[in-house]
C-alpha cells in the first residue's frame, strides 16, 4: 500500500512540542489534520489546548504490512517523533 505522510507540528498552550506523522492512504490534508486531532484527544488535549498547529504533506512511501493493516482498520497510523 502506498501512503501519505503528513509531518505534523504541535504547539500546546502549556508550552509542550509534539512532533509526529500523520499516515494515511488518501492525500486529504484536511482529513490528516482530523486525524492528528483525534490523536492529540486520545492523549487528553483538545483544540482548546493546542497554540499552533501544522499538519503538511510531506511525501509518499510503501507501508510495511502492520501499517497498512492499521490504516484498512482505522484509516491512518501515527509515528510519533517527539513529545508524544
Amino acid at each position: 500500500m502506498d501512503v501519505k505522510v503528513f509531518d505534523t507540528h504541535v504547539r500546546t498552550r502549556d508550552g509542550r512540542y509534539l512532533h509526529f506523522d500523520v499516515l494515511t492512504h488518501g492525500g486529504d490534508v484536511e482529513r490528516a489534520t482530523g486525524f492528528a486531532r483525534r490523536f492529540l484527544a486520545d492523549r487528553g488535549l483538545q483544540d482548546a489546548d493546542v497554540e499552533q498547529s501544522e499538519c503538511l504533506f510531506c511525501h509518499s512511501e510503501s507501508a510495511p504490512p502492520e501499517v497498512a493493516a492499521a490504516i484498512t482498520q482505522q484509516g491512518y497510523f501515527i509515528i510519533p517523533l517527539q513529545g508524544c
